[in-house]
């Protein structure tokens, strides 16, 4: 049998092989393995997240942060555990809390309290707070 032959019965099995792992068993091993990290991740207990870890994946949001008023507050001070969120990465898995409530619990007028960072309880009343401010600059 002559050389070229054999390299391209070769070259169709090397092919064969990758087109048959590429189209039918990546897709299955890639499934799989969602599915199991899920599991891992799922059967985790809750815990603090640290607001470097959302840098990962919010770095625009993350870099105005750190240059406004919010800088030392952490994320999960406003968007409650985030770990759930760090697992699913969905937006359902994150608090995002739009109440004048949530902002007064920092910023309600407190005798003593430098006046730029407390409201009086009747400012902006009736309207969310991120309608005219936005916390993350």
């Amino acid at each position: 049998m002559k050389p070229w032959i054999l390299v391209l019965i070769l070259a169709i099995a090397v092919y064969g092989g990758v087109f048959v792992y590429t189209f039918n068993l990546s897709p299955m091993i890639k499934e799989q393995s969602i599915e199991n990290w899920l599991q891992i991740e799922s059967s985790k207990s809750i815990s603090y997240m640290e607001s470097s870890i959302c840098r990962e994946c919010h770095l625009k949001l993350y870099k105005n942060w750190t240059m406004g008023n919010h800088s030392s507050v952490e994320c999960e001070s406003c968007h409650d555990y985030g770990a759930e969120h760090v697992k699913f990465r969905s937006s359902s898995s994150i608090l995002v809390e739009k109440s004048r409530d949530s902002c007064l619990v920092c910023h309600r007028e407190v005798t003593g309290r430098d006046a730029i960072k407390s409201v009086s309880y009747d400012h902006g009343s009736g309207v969310i707070c991120t309608y005219c401010h936005d916390p993350h600059r």
